[in-house]
């Protein structure tokens, strides 16, 4: 339906308006002219009354019909708006009567009963029927006449009005809204002035006009300047990416050398020095690299790059490994990493393993390094909730601790607790930094709590989903653990907690000792024999081995299995292995899943282990040879992977460039491409499209290429498999990294290589 203009609308209303008054006027107009009109035919009925009463009298008195009737029919004849007349005595009997002819029909009369008094005496009734239709059209003629007028009127009026409103309302109200409107679509307006005898309202929302013009104005200038900054913004950080990408490849290349030809030396006849010359730049080169890795994640992270991969995994046996990996460089202190995993959770999950590793690695790490001496204990818990597990990693430690000051500001990039610190604790202060964004990708927080010199708490809260059971890759029979009576000797309670419930969780039976005294007091008075005992080796007067030497002694347990926990790699001797059989040595902190295959060895139970097929060595092997194309321009990195195959029966082909590479790959036929991506004349990319064009021309079978490249980021490895490449090995190489790769590609082919 198309809408009424405000014109339209107003002259609709005043149309009603004018029907509501005109209405209204005309009604009282009719009803006063028929008051009017009652009131004449009143007195003329009362006139005609009077008149023949007066003249008639004595008719009337001694009830002269005829001369009654006779009057009668003159006073009708002489007033022709009379139409019957009729005369009654006292008792309302008729005595003469007359009636004009036709006046049946006529509809519109008044009948007027009237006493007949004389000199105050009453001698009867006298009824008249008086005609009002002449009256009826009179009072019809004068109702349309003041219609009319009241119209004529009104249209004037309104006339008037709309005009007043057009140059007092309309007009203005006109100019203000094409103003405004052509300020809100940012359309270029001629402003026309209101005129002088507008109203002061107008003039006022006028001048507020002018106020939102000069707003937009300003923040389109606002909004122009920012999508200029914007624009910036973008080239600073896509400068900013490609300046780390470049960095990256250009700091990678030659430290590809630096640790290449480092590992190269070190499989070398050194002497000490020498040796420790090189195993310090081989040190210092990781560290380096683990430097430029933490930016590039920092980085990532930052440009909202960083993707999760979520997918099940095992949590319990990914923070053993973390905590065993990072005990490793307590080996030479007393500081001991322990580890508690709630046996009421499940341990499996689905999420990131791979950044959540990372993360642990950040911050499990961050507590061995700044703990001189006492322990660093995981504590793993969790809530479950609808649909998921409310996980609480708590990472404690006896160390340095943090300054109230400075706790609200670890999780800054480059920051670190104290500038004097620095100096004794290296790092990038990175770790944190990205911990905390990882975390709050994978929707969990980290909190710390600490007191300075008295240890640190950070508390990592993460919401996961369970998923379903992995299956082992080494057992895949159930070993019958259920009733199994264990004594765990261990001088620290937290350790024999953390026992205590492990085999607790695998129904076994497990009594707890403090000491190798009370070790053995407990197996001289228990009648029940025990059917494995787990001690720990570093303890105070008497250690792991003078306990198992004692144990042996006792007739009862020459054949008991025995499990030796140690924190120190130095005191695991395969010697104490053999001499106190059956005995299994396990490296504190020892993983739930290797304590349980431990105990299984030394009961003599078979597991079903999977039979590890020994494939023929290729690097060793001259009569199948495999054939390796290297497209490098570098000559250092040519030599340093030529070092590192020097002692295979590889065959090595080597490409300056993209055009030589695919030369020598239709003449060679390689079945490994390692292909670098940037190079003269043609790069790896385009290379690597060349020889897959070849291949589909030719209908040769698919060579496997790999990108060889110092560029690290997500991006460039997407870029090369894009390419036409089937895997990515990042500068600098390491030699194991090397012919891990080639082992992947060539396994299919039943080669495999032993490094």
């Amino acid at each position: 339906m198309k809408k009424m203009g405000i014109y339209t609308q107003i002259a609709v209303s005043m149309t009603c308006a004018a029907a509501i008054v005109g209405f209204l006027i005309e009604g009282y107009e009719r009803r006063a002219e028929i008051n009017r009109m009652n009131d004449d035919l009143l007195a003329q009925a009362d006139l005609t009354v009077s008149l023949i009463s007066g003249l008639m009298i004595e008719p009337i008195i001694v009830q002269d019909t005829p001369v009654l009737e006779s009057a009668i029919s003159e006073a009708l004849s002489s007033n022709g708006k009379l139409l019957s007349l009729i005369i009654k005595n006292d008792s309302g009997g008729v005595i003469a009567q007359a009636e004009r002819d036709g006046a049946a029909d006529d509809a519109a009369f008044r009948r007027f009963k009237r006493d007949i008094i004389v000199e105050g005496e009453a001698f009867g009734v006298m009824e008249i029927d008086w005609s009002t239709a002449e009256g009826q059209a009179l009072i019809n003629s004068k109702v349309s006449r003041t219609r009319y007028i009241i119209l004529i009127a009104i249209f004037t009026l309104s006339a008037v009005f709309l005009l007043q409103i057009h140059f007092l309302i309309m007009r203005p109200l006109r100019n203000i809204h094409e103003r405004m409107s052509a300020a809100i679509a940012g359309q270029a307006h001629a402003r026309r002035p209101i005129a002088s005898f507008a109203s002061h309202e107008f003039k006022a929302l006028d001048r507020s006009v002018d106020v939102l013009q000069r707003s937009f104005s300003e923040r389109d200038e606002r909004e122009r300047a920012l999508e200029i900054e914007r624009e910036n913004s973008d080239r600073a950080n896509k400068a900013k990416s490609d300046f780390l990408a470049n960095m990256s490849h250009e700091i990678r290349t030659p430290m590809n050398g630096v640790i290449g030809m480092t590992e190269l030396m070190l499989e070398t006849e050194l002497d000490e020095d020498q040796r420790m010359y090189a195993e310090t730049i081989s040190s210092s080169g990781s560290a380096l690299l683990a430097i430029i890795n933490d930016i590039l994640n920092f980085s990532k992270i930052e440009a909202g790059k960083t993707v999760l991969e979520p997918a099940p995994f095992d949590l319990q046996a990914t923070i053993g490994d973390v905590v065993t990996l990072l005990s490793a460089k307590t080996r030479e202190s007393s500081v001991e990493v322990v580890l508690r995993y709630d046996p009421e959770l499940p341990t499996v999950f689905e999420g990131d393993v791979g950044r959540l590793r990372q993360v642990l690695t950040n911050i499990v790490g961050n507590a061995v390094k700044f703990t001189l001496e006492g322990y660093v204990y995981v504590d793993v818990t969790g809530v479950k909730s609808p649909g998921h597990y409310d996980l609480e990693i708590k990472v404690a430690d006896t160390g340095i601790g943090i300054p109230n000051d400075r706790i609200d500001q670890i999780f800054n990039a480059f920051e670190q607790v104290d500038s004097s610190r620095n100096r004794q604790f290296e790092g990038t202060g990175l770790g944190l930094a990205i911990s905390s964004k990882l975390l709050v990708l994978m929707g969990g927080r980290i909190t710390v709590k600490s007191e300075g010199e008295r240890g640190s708490t950070f508390a990592i809260e993460l919401p996961l989903h369970t998923a379903p059971e992995i299956p082992p890759s080494t057992n895949n029979i159930t070993v019958p653990l259920r009733g199994l009576r264990v004594l765990v000797v261990d001088d620290l309670e937290l350790n024999r907690k953390i026992l205590s419930e492990r085999l607790a969780s695998w129904d076994m039976v497990s009594v707890l000792a403090s000491s190798g005294a009370e070790a053995l007091k407990i197996l001289e008075r228990t009648e029940e024999k025990f059917d494995l005992i787990i001690q720990d080796y570093q303890m105070p007067q008497m250690n792991g081995e003078e306990l198992a030497c004692r144990i042996r002694s006792l007739a009862s347990y020459k054949d008991t299995p025995l499990i030796v926990l140690s924190s120190i790699d130095q005191a695991m001797s395969i010697s104490i292995k053999s001499k106190y059989s059956p005995c299994e040595l396990l490296l504190k902190p020892v993983q739930s899943k290797s304590l349980r295959a431990a105990i299984v060895q030394s009961l003599q139970v078979n597991p079903n282990k999977p039979r590890h097929v020994k494939l023929p060595n290729v690097l060793n092997n001259p009569t199948a040879p495999l054939k390796i194309l290297v497209a490098e321009d570098n000559k250092t990195n040519q030599f340093i992977v030529k070092k590192m195959m020097a002692n295979s029966s590889m065959s090595l082909t080597f490409a300056d460039n993209g055009h030589e590479a695919l030369k020598k790959f239709a003449e060679i036929r390689p079945d490994v491409v390692f292909m670098d991506v940037s190079m003269p004349e043609m790069d790896g990319l385009e290379a690597t499209q060349a020889i897959r064009k070849l291949e589909t021309e030719m209908t040769y079978q698919h060579c496997p290429i790999v990108a060889f490249t110092a560029n690290a980021l997500q991006e460039d490895e997407e870029r090369c498999l894009d390419a036409g490449m089937d895997g990515f090995l990042s500068k600098p190489i390491t030699k194991k990294a090397l012919l891990a790769t080639i082992q992947h590609w060539t396994a299919p082919q039943a080669r495999a290589i032993n490094s």
